[in-house]
């Protein structure tokens, strides 16, 4: 399933709200301006259980969000940032990293390859303890990296 060159915007909007996604910003997918905008994009109301968490810049963890942004490269992409740790300091389980998806040649997105990803994010997204998130951004990687007899290594 791929959305037609000339409204990729519609159509994810479509698959997101669908999944029980709520869309941000100000403006709707049908403006034109829709992707350009920073403020536009769209988040997943049930991460962490759907409980409500006080935004503190550097230390909330990252709830499951989509967005247009631009790549190195400087091209437009649809990107994805899942449910966690932003900034490298904690375990695998609980660190997350973008996400992108590039518009293929005719302007349209894969909406078929980003659902499936969706599958695999959303679960994860509900699922995951913010309090877990924050004690490993503060005090290290976790699970792993606790030996046999509980100590952190």
């Amino acid at each position: 399933m791929t959305a037609s060159p000339t409204d990729p915007p519609l159509a994810l909007h479509g698959l997101l709200t669908g999944r029980g996604w709520h869309l941000d910003g100000e403006r709707d997918p049908g403006d034109p301006a829709f992707p350009g905008d920073p403020r536009c994009g769209w988040h997943y109301p049930a991460t962490f259980g759907g409980q409500p968490i006080t935004e503190i810049d550097f230390v909330t963890p990252a709830r499951l969000q989509c967005y247009f942004t631009f790549d190195r490269e400087g091209d437009e992409v649809l990107g994805i940032l899942p449910a966690g740790n932003k900034r490298r300091n904690g375990c695998p389980e609980h660190d997350t990293d973008e996400r992108f998806f590039r518009y293929a040649a005719d302007g349209s997105l894969d909406l078929g390859r980003i659902a499936a990803e969706l599958d695999a994010f959303e679960p994860r997204a509900r699922e995951l303890d913010p309090r877990a998130v924050v004690e490993c951004l503060f005090f290290g990687p976790c699970a792993a990296a606790v030996s046999s007899n509980g100590v952190r290594v």
